[in-house]
């Protein structure tokens, strides 16, 4: 999903008041409801009322251009950050600069690491959820996966686990 842009404007619904496309920072309606009745700045400052939207009604500003976890990273690009993980995969830092735009692998690893993995606050979440997963095998059966290595059949090691085997066979018989 590379193709894509992170910052779509056709995402959003398009302004009640001019029918362009919204971008941030943009207004909502905090009465009009229960579908959002969002308008640009221009619509706004005009006095748009349509309906039972009237120019008085007290409003939101939308904007996700502020720091959350550190500054320098908006909470859009933390948003951003954690799409691109998950499209490019953890680890896959060259990709996910590159469907951010706006940071360098160098920066998206760092931060990323810093912030999610790291972090005792997410980390203790992380722990809790997994404790709460856990516990619904508490009353029955545990599932078992067993997992084997996999070696390549011309490895030195698969030869001598190979060797063992038929040793082992053997001595059984």
């Amino acid at each position: 999903r590379l193709d894509r842009q992170p910052y779509d404007p056709f995402d959003k619904p398009p302004c009640r008041g001019c029918s362009s496309y919204l971008t941030e920072p943009y207004i909502k309606c905090a009465e009009c409801g229960p579908s959002p009745f969002l308008l640009c700045l221009q619509c706004f400052t005009r006095g748009f009322e349509y309906k039972k939207h009237e120019s008085d009604h007290k409003y939101e500003i939308m904007t996700s251009d502020f720091p959350v976890l550190e500054p320098g990273w908006t909470a859009q690009e933390e948003m951003a950050l954690l799409e691109a993980v998950m499209d490019c995969g953890f680890g896959n830092w060259q990709d996910v600069a590159y469907q951010m735009r706006t940071k360098t692998k160098e920066e998206c690893e760092s931060h990323y690491m810093k912030n999610f993995i790291n972090n005792p606050l997410f980390s203790s979440t992380l722990l809790s959820l997994r404790k709460t997963k856990d516990s619904r095998f508490a009353e029955g059966a545990i599932p078992f996966k067993r997992q084997y290595p996999h070696y390549l059949p011309s490895s030195f090691l698969s030869l001598l686990m190979l060797q063992e085997n038929e040793d082992t066979t053997k001595s059984a018989k």
